[in-house]
């Protein structure tokens, strides 16, 4: 029995020891928002834990990382084809506070309900497109591909 509790206090302490302090993304002017996709996204991938020192949105990157899109959702939106669509972030301010919905080839759809019973909505194509609608509210899609 006292040898289950230092096993598990042991893998209890290393599973902390190794969690990524990755920094969180800020919503504020898209511009900003877009840097802080970007660190947050590189960092998970790069699987460091720490937050690059300095962040660059560039539109063409050589060292193969990910880039990010991005386009307010007036309406029907339909973006251009991606090389490999890593994942889609749904953001729509609500009020006071943002709401958002996060989209990965796997999970493919996601809606998100605003005020006065509007709502967006955003999806992955098989095609390597993504498609946004909003009703009444609007939104900002950011897309991460590769």
């Amino acid at each position: 029995m006292k040898r289950l509790i230092v096993i598990s206090a042991t893998l209890l302490f290393a599973s902390a020891a190794v969690a990524q302090t990755c920094p969180k993304v800020v919503y504020s002017t898209p511009t900003a928002t877009m840097k802080s996709l970007v660190a947050a996204v590189n960092c998970l991938a790069a699987g460091t834990g720490e937050a690059p020192k300095t962040v660059q949105a560039k539109s063409a990157q050589s060292n193969g990382g990910m880039q990010v899109d991005s386009f307010a959702i007036v309406g029907p939106q339909h973006s251009r084809p991606y090389g490999s669509v890593v994942l889609a972030v749904l953001s729509v301010p609500t009020g006071g506070v943002t709401k958002t919905a996060v989209v990965t080839p796997d999970t493919h759809e996601a809606t998100v309900t605003a005020e006065a019973g509007g709502s967006c909505t955003v999806k992955i194509n098989p095609d390597k497109t993504v498609d946004s609608k909003c009703y009444i509210a609007g939104g900002t899609v950011y897309v991460v591909y590769r």
